[in-house]
């Protein structure tokens, strides 16, 4: 069972992981990978912990950047394959033939546990990018919550129109 409890701040958790679908809990395994890689990243933009990094250690991050990157892709096309996408139009995105592409990317394929979403996200969690700051808690649909606090928190709070109070699980 997860720690994390919504914050008193009026949050009204209008879901549980019953009401998703395994497209949607894919989606939200994207949504993780790809807050992970910004996190990531902006570790690397900051030059005041350099002189306490080995003369590899950029390079290192680097690389370990570039692991949360392939799980965004790997992610996106489970999500892609969950919402129906062809391999043969998988493939064109690849710029591959359809053998080559399902040769190397047809293990992504999870569309056999579209009607369960807790099945999805138990394949999803184990490898999650993200467990620093925990935005890959055991119920999806805290992870929606999770991941709606971190994105509100790297919105841009100089746009005009005010940010939805769930941009992550608005769109689910």
């Amino acid at each position: 069972m997860s720690h994390h409890e919504p914050p008193d701040d009026g949050f009204d958790l209008k879901f549980t992981t019953a009401d998703m679908t395994g497209d949607q809990v894919a989606r939200l395994g994207l949504s993780n990978a790809a807050a992970a890689t910004v996190d990531r990243l902006l570790d690397v933009v900051s030059t005041i912990d350099d002189d306490r990094r080995d003369i590899t250690g950029l390079t290192r991050e680097a690389l370990d950047i570039l692991k949360t990157v392939n799980k965004v892709v790997a992610r996106a096309i489970m999500t892609d394959k969950m919402r129906g996408a062809t391999d043969a139009e998988l493939a064109d995105a690849f710029r591959m033939n359809e053998f080559d592409w399902v040769r190397q990317f047809g293990h992504l394929d999870i569309t056999h546990l579209a009607d369960d979403p807790h099945a999805v996200w138990q394949q999803l969690r184990p490898n999650c990018p993200s467990t620093i700051h925990d935005t890959c808690p055991d119920d999806p649909a805290m992870a929606a919550h999770v991941l709606d606090e971190w994105m509100l928190r790297h919105l841009d709070r100089r746009e005009v129109v005010p940010p939805p109070p769930h941009p992550v699980s608005a769109g689910l």
